[in-house]
């Protein structure tokens, strides 16, 4: 599932990076990711083309606050355990 939506985020592949993480355990597993634009938003075209965009939940990151600064350095370092979950895969899209 996550190689498909990398796939379909091909479109903007000059505007953006993205890391991919599948933690857990056990099913259902969770997905997590890390996304940067260029700009402050995410670019329309990519919202009206990536249909499961709307699946997941959107939060703009405050480098300021360091807990969310340390979350996205968890993130692009892919370490284990992340937030306490096994990791099992992780997905770069540059």
């Amino acid at each position: 599932k996550v190689g498909g939506f990398l796939q379909r985020m091909d479109l903007c592949r000059k505007y953006a990076f993205g890391k991919m993480l599948v933690i857990g355990s056990t099913p259902p597993f969770k997905v997590k990711g890390l996304w940067l634009f260029r700009g402050q938003d995410i670019p329309k075209f990519v919202m009206d083309e990536v249909y499961d965009m709307e699946l997941y939940e959107w939060t703009k990151v405050d480098l300021s606050d360091e807990a969310q600064k340390e979350r996205v350095n968890a993130m692009i370092e892919d370490q284990e355990p992340f937030e306490g979950e096994d990791l099992l895969d992780a997905k770069c899209f540059k």
